[in-house]
């Protein structure tokens, strides 16, 4: 059998995600794009984790945790569409006065040009909300709220907008009394950290498995079109302590109050048989692996395409994970189109040795015409791993589009065009036969323009950590941090083909936000005062109109009920012409 090198290890990353022509040597920093990463923060400090989330302006907002002699400080910069570092905001804003070591950091776009920020400090998870303005949003404590416990260290919450202004947050706990078990909690919050739609202040469990005498081995949420969730996970029964039998991989589907969804019970339907008493004897995965098993994403007809990973015996020492799509209509049905038993979407490579990490988990990302980019790890014998995407149609069979990563600090979003975006990297020098070189890099979807920074110098360090946002016309900002040779918060802007590194500075106009939320319609911020605005479609016709006597936030009248697709906006303020880009997704 094959056995990988450290220098055919190499090639192959770099094979993964760029041409050569694409790689960056130069050390200069500025702002706008341009062939050099822009600086987003300058610091001699250790930036373990940074994430990034979309303004919905075509900028993005960059969040990272910077190290400091008692922990770290979790800060903000927000970065224009044209790569300008946004100077109304000063300096960086600090997300929470608790000056602590994390473990993980995420973000995901409030649609308002702001975000929700979720951080992990050990095993506890804290959520807080950081305004368009540059700073904490009102309503959310200057420490973070802080918002359940999860199941361990090593694993991770899910984080996702719900499409109207909301975040949900969704996480694996354990209970603290016998009998022992773990359940799925979630939070559904507004911009102003309260409940939203109906759900608990307190949060709710979901899938109903603690009424069942079961316990949930692993899970994944995803939006509903109508502000709704959906939930695919799986099951395992402890029959007596330490012996248990096999569960089920299931779906379910909920309202925006946590309540299940017309024609649902709160456990769901299943999809297929979980071997979870397999992940049980084995200590490398446990009862619940921080590698997620499941993902789920609307199928843009009302159902949802699940991903699950179905364990199994490979042989009387490994277990492996056969990874399956599924397809059910809006009342829970299996797809008639689809075999029972799913669709293949097994990896090349040999079985998955262990439960790997949070990084290794599944992922599903919506292609926009039915189908999904399914994202699942692939495993060889000393080589190590990596972790790819592959589109598949509407009816589960392979399209031949991929984008390819390697298996540490994966990030992923959907390009908003019916593609996908997929970075990794590692922070240093290989200090062993099957490590790779230090890199930081990104691979997407058709066209497939990627990009790469490496150094193969033994052991040295250079980056911290890597965060990645579609910017919702098919680019990309990618960011990083590094403590070599730079030192700091980078980014770079990614089209469809690749690299962008032609936008002059001080073309991006940041006075007019346009955005659509969903039951309201088309919302305008940031008029100087009276304002007159148009919005018209792709062959320009007008489709709507409005006006607003003052600069505060407003509504454009009949928007609500928009079809899906991308608008332009064109208004009339202090004598002055702003066009934006409204990018609706039903």
């Amino acid at each position: 059998m094959l056995t990988l090198g450290h220098r055919t290890r190499v090639a192959i990353l770099a094979a993964l995600f760029a041409m050569l022509a694409l790689m960056l040597f130069s050390r200069r920093t500025h702002a706008a794009w341009s062939a050099d990463p822009v600086e987003v923060h300058a610091t001699t400090a250790l930036c373990p984790l940074v994430s990034v989330a979309s303004d919905a302006s075509q900028g993005a907002l960059i969040v990272w945790q910077e190290e400091t002699a008692t922990g770290g400080l979790l800060r903000a910069r927000h970065l224009l569409a044209n790569g300008d570092v946004d100077a109304a905001w000063g300096a960086p804003v600090v997300l929470s006065t608790a000056d602590a070591a994390r473990a993980a950091l995420g973000s995901v776009s409030d649609g308002a040009g702001g975000a929700y920020v979720w951080w992990m400090e050990g095993t506890q998870l804290y959520l807080t909300r950081l305004a368009a303005e540059g700073a904490v949003a009102t309503g959310w404590p200057a420490r973070g709220r802080q918002i359940g416990t999860l199941a361990s260290a090593g694993s991770r919450p899910v984080v996702v907008s719900d499409g109207g202004g909301g975040v949900y947050a969704a996480w694996l706990t354990a209970a603290v009394l016998p009998p022992s078990s773990v359940t799925i909690r979630a939070h559904h919050l507004g911009p102003a950290n309260t409940a939203k739609d109906g759900w608990p202040n307190s949060g709710r469990t979901l899938a109903d498995t603690q009424a069942n005498s079961e316990q949930a081995s692993t899970f994944g949420i995803g939006a509903a079109g109508d502000g709704g969730l959906w939930l695919a996970y799986a099951t395992t029964t402890e029959l007596e302590p330490g012996v248990y039998s096999p569960g089920e991989a299931r779906v379910a589907r909920y309202t925006g109050a946590g309540l299940p969804a017309s024609g649902w019970t709160a456990s769901g339907v299943a999809v297929a048989e979980f071997r979870g008493d397999l992940l049980a004897g084995r200590p490398e995965w446990g009862i619940a692996p921080p590698s997620r098993l499941a993902a789920i994403a609307e199928d843009g007809s009302g159902g949802a395409i699940v991903l699950s990973g179905l364990p199994y015996a490979y042989d009387e020492f490994t277990v492996a994970a056969d990874y399956r799509l599924h397809r059910v209509n809006s009342l829970g049905t299996l797809d008639p189109g689809w075999p029972a038993e799913g669709r293949a979407a097994t990896t090349v490579g040999f079985p998955m040795p262990g439960s790997g990490s949070a990084d290794l988990s599944l992922r599903l990302h919506a292609d926009g015409a039915g189908g999904v980019h399914a994202g699942r790890p692939s495993f060889f014998l000393h080589g190590g791993s990596n972790y790819s995407f592959d589109r598949y149609s509407e009816l589960g069979l392979p399209v031949g589009e991929s984008a390819s990563a390697g298996d540490h600090g994966i990030e992923s979003a959907s390009r908003g065009d019916g593609g996908v975006v997929v970075g990794s990297y590692f922070p240093h020098g290989p200090s062993g036969l099957y490590q790779p070189s230090a890199f930081v890099g990104l691979n997407q979807t058709q066209p497939g323009g990627s990009f790469i920074e490496w150094h193969d110098d033994p052991v040295v360090q250079w980056y911290g950590d890597i965060g990645l946002a579609a910017t919702g016309d098919g680019g990309t900002i990618f960011a990083w941090s590094q403590v070599h040779e730079r030192f700091g918060v980078f980014a770079i802007r990614m089209n469809p083909a690749g690299q962008v590194t032609g936008v002059p500075p001080g073309t991006a106009t940041r006075g007019l936000r346009v955005w659509y939320a969903r039951g309201s319609g088309v919302q305008v911020y940031g008029a100087t005062g009276p304002m007159t605005l148009r919005l018209h479609d792709l062959t320009g016709r007008e489709i709507a109109r409005g006006e607003s006597a003052d600069a505060g936030e407003w509504t454009v009248p009949g928007t609500e009920g928009l079809p899906s697709g991308m608008y332009f906006a064109k208004a009339v303020t202090d004598g002055q012409e702003l066009l934006a880009k409204v990018i609706v997704i039903r």
